[in-house]
């Protein structure tokens, strides 16, 4: 009796949802800059979303999501199997062309971020979470430049240098369907072992 209850329910449900989601983010605009022979890259995640509805003429049709500010940054370092051992910030800084300036306190970037292979073989990676969140005006810093003073420590001893990343606003959409049939039997049947999102996206394999 309950199954075919639930299968009549189903029947009032619209067989597809859509949710469109819309992603503002920071990304570079020139190649990455090089210190002790490490290739740097700033990534900026949104940590705020915006959510909505989008209607059919007939049914609710999914949902519309804008991930947005404010954005908590990642700095990577890239470099080869057996040269670099780690590296470490000493300085910071975000700055763009309405003067605004926003100078980040040695708290947020303290620890020393150490390579480990990538899944590219002689490849290695070194990531460092900063904080705290860093809040942007979209509509005016849609253009901006991270500074940041950089030491790395490789084989033949101590590296220093200074970064300057342009990086520039830009808008991503992604589209995904779900079948909510599917996704219910999916669930029913999985509800003992469901994944846990990770609460931040995987680090980049290359610069």
């Amino acid at each position: 009796m309950r199954l075919l209850l639930f299968l009549h329910c189903l029947l009032f449900l619209p067989s597809c949802v859509h949710l469109l989601t819309t992603r503002f983010e920071y990304k570079a605009t020139s190649p990455a800059q090089s210190v002790g022979g490490s290739a740097f890259r700033a990534e900026f995640i949104p940590q705020h979303s915006e959510s909505g509805i989008a209607l059919s003429a007939v049914v609710l049709g999914g949902a519309v999501v804008a991930e947005i500010g404010p954005y908590l940054i990642r700095m990577h370092a890239f470099g080869k199997d057996g040269d670099q051992r780690w590296f470490e910030i000493k300085r910071l800084r975000i700055t763009s062309s309405d003067h605004f300036e926003a100078p980040m306190e040695a708290r947020g970037f303290e620890g020393r971020a150490e390579f480990k292979p990538t899944n590219t073989a002689g490849l290695t990676r070194a990531s460092l979470l900063l904080g705290p969140h860093v809040h942007l005006d979209t509509r005016k810093q849609r253009n901006i430049v991270l500074e940041a003073d950089v030491e790395v420590m490789r084989s033949g001893g101590l590296a220093r240098g200074t970064l300057r990343i342009p990086l520039s606003l830009s808008k991503t959409n992604r589209r995904d369907s779900t079948f909510i049939c599917a996704e219910l039997w999916h669930d029913m049947r999985h509800r003992d072992n469901m994944d846990i999102p990770s609460a931040l996206p995987p680090p980049p394999e290359s610069p």
